[in-house]
């Protein structure tokens, strides 16, 4: 018991120092190759921030846990959208009135609703496999698209910048992706023998614990740009870019594996869907979500795990 906690927090450890070489050496070969905070978010810190789920879920379902990946996939977005977004809220306001804000949160409700149509089978076919991943190679090229457009608006010219990328800086971003995918297959999986041992049960390991295991880079990678005052965009282009590669590639590339769909999603779907809502409405109304909006996000994700738990 002793071991797996020291573990635990080794592991913790290893996903703050990960996360913080990836948000700091993605930001800085981001800016240099003309991107805005947004994409850079979204693409690079949001795929690298995923890697955990993609590996867990990998895993999971090679062993034939496959409840253990829908849990993890599902419980991480959750967790992503009511954890992080919302205590990142109650400290700094995140602007969603941008039109490429907005054009992300349309692609959020998207891949929600696909993963909607999904739950209600009682597998992943072929088919959902394909929607998945046509989704995501739609995504991406939005994306690229976007990168192009806005690589006029640098905010640091390229020559300020050349002094910094050296080999070493790519060899950081490295590392820290490296110290993100071992630090949350650590966490998992000491987090998950320490429940063992307190007889907490599979699923809440599953659903709770597992999933705030691998969405725990995208929370230190939020905090740490709120404590150094990074732009906002980058931290809801890590949350909502996080979501649609858990969701579009990660569970798209399960299609390789026999996954049944036995667990009943309809609060897990509910709860996405207000969020993909709520946030849409914000952006809309040209609102930030600040304060109240966060309060609200946290009290919503403290009232679904105690649903877990007590169920």
């Amino acid at each position: 018991m002793t071991l797996q906690v020291i573990l635990l927090i080794f592991s913790i450890v290893m996903l703050y120092y990960g996360a913080e070489f990836a948000l700091e050496s993605a930001e800085k070969i981001g800016l240099y190759l003309g991107m805005s905070p947004l994409v850079i978010g979204l693409l690079i810190v949001g795929f690298g921030t995923s890697l955990p789920e993609f590996f867990v879920s990998q895993l999971a379902c090679y062993r034939g846990e496959s409840p253990i990946a829908l849990g993890n996939i599902i419980g991480s977005n959750i967790a992503n959208l009511f954890l992080i977004m919302g205590a990142a809220g109650i400290f700094v306001p995140l602007h969603l009135a941008r039109t490429e804000i907005k054009v992300q949160l349309y692609f959020h409700i998207g891949i929600t609703a696909i993963l909607a149509i999904i739950l209600f089978q009682s597998n992943l076919y072929w088919w959902g496999t394909g929607l998945l991943l046509s989704f995501f190679g739609v995504y991406l090229w939005n994306t690229f698209r976007e990168m192009r457009k806005q690589r006029h608006l640098r905010t640091v010219s390229k020559e300020d910048l050349e002094h910094e990328m050296g080999p070493m800086l790519y060899i950081k971003l490295i590392v820290g992706f490296v110290l993100l995918y071992f630090g949350g297959d650590l966490l998992v999986s000491s987090g998950s023998k320490v429940g063992v041992m307190m007889g907490i049960s599979t699923y809440v390991i599953s659903a709770v614990f597992v999933a705030f295991g691998t969405s725990f880079p995208e929370l230190v990678t939020a905090i740490l740009a709120c404590v150094k005052k990074k732009d906002t965009d980058l931290i809801t282009g890590n949350i909502i870019g996080s979501n649609i590669f858990n969701v579009a590639f990660v569970l798209g590339s399960l299609g390789l594996y026999d996954v049944p769909i036995e667990q009943n999603y309809t609060l897990e779907l509910s709860v996405l869907g207000f969020a993909s809502v709520f946030l849409i409405g914000i952006a809309l109304a040209k609102k930030n979500f600040y304060k109240l909006s966060g309060v609200i996000f946290l009290s919503t994700y403290g009232a679904v795990v105690y649903q877990w738990v007590t169920a």
